[in-house]
């Protein structure tokens, strides 16, 4: 642990990778952690609403729907692994966790969706640089994906120097935070959740591989995958993929 966080601390201004959505950043740059970090504790709310228990789909965003805006602050990590997806480049293991407290989504499901995401031929994998596994809780790990409330978001995000306003997904270090309320919500511009779902998974990944932020290159155009579309198409077509065609690279 020391040497960890010695590289961490004389490091700190080395990547600051934003948001999916994203926020904004408070300050410049971050250093990814490289062990996973503890989550913070959070008091629940009782009071707060979640939407009830849905399958794994939804066609449509819901646009407004009510989230449970804080959990307990701890995840549960899904059980079971995944196949290794991708014919060549670096393996990168990862985890996926849903938040203690969020009743709308399971980690089994909330995994199924992540699986299938990374081991589509148009996403990370199609560039030849990088294979995917699932590994369970108390293996070793690369990253986690994690989805997460909006409370618990702006706790972890904050982490990094980024703001989430309760809106926004982000990235810090090694961990993927989804915020419930985009993955029950979607977006603007987004008529298709599984769209959006993709989008927001492959561009947060992208920030943990290293990609940055780029903007539309065109009205009418396909989006980059790392576009803030989120935030906004800026004139361009949704597009959940870093390799639309499977080959070729938006950027």
């Amino acid at each position: 642990m020391g040497r960890i966080f010695t590289a961490r601390m004389t490091t700190v201004a080395v990547l600051a990778l934003a948001l999916a959505g994203c926020g904004t950043a408070a300050r410049p740059e971050f250093q990814p952690a490289a062990s996973p970090q503890p989550m913070p504790s959070v008091e629940p709310s009782a009071d707060e609403p979640s939407p009830s228990p849905s399958a794994k789909r939804s066609p449509k965003p819901a646009k407004n729907a009510a989230v449970l805006e804080r959990g307990e602050g701890t995840f549960t990590t899904a059980a079971g692994s995944s196949p290794v997806v991708g014919d060549a480049g670096t393996l990168r293991r990862y985890q996926v966790q849903v938040e203690e407290g969020i009743t709308a989504f399971d980690p089994d499901g909330f995994a199924a969706v992540v699986d299938e995401v990374l081991a589509d031929e148009h996403s990370w994998i199609a560039s030849k640089k990088w294979r995917f596994q699932r590994v369970t809780a108390g293996a070793s790990a690369n990253f986690r994906i994690m989805l997460s409330t909006p409370g618990t978001t702006d706790r972890l995000c904050a982490k990094a120097g980024l703001q989430t306003n309760g809106i926004f997904s982000c990235r810090y270090g090694d961990n993927v935070v989804i915020n419930l309320r985009r993955w029950t919500n979607g977006a603007d511009g987004f008529t298709d959740m599984d769209v959006y779902r993709h989008m927001v998974i492959n561009h947060e990944v992208g920030h943990f591989l290293g990609k940055g932020h780029v903007n539309c290159p065109g009205k009418g155009k396909l989006a980059p995958v790392m576009q803030q579309q989120t935030k906004s198409l800026q004139g361009c077509k949704p597009n959940p993929y870093p390799y639309p065609d499977g080959v070729h690279y938006v950027g």
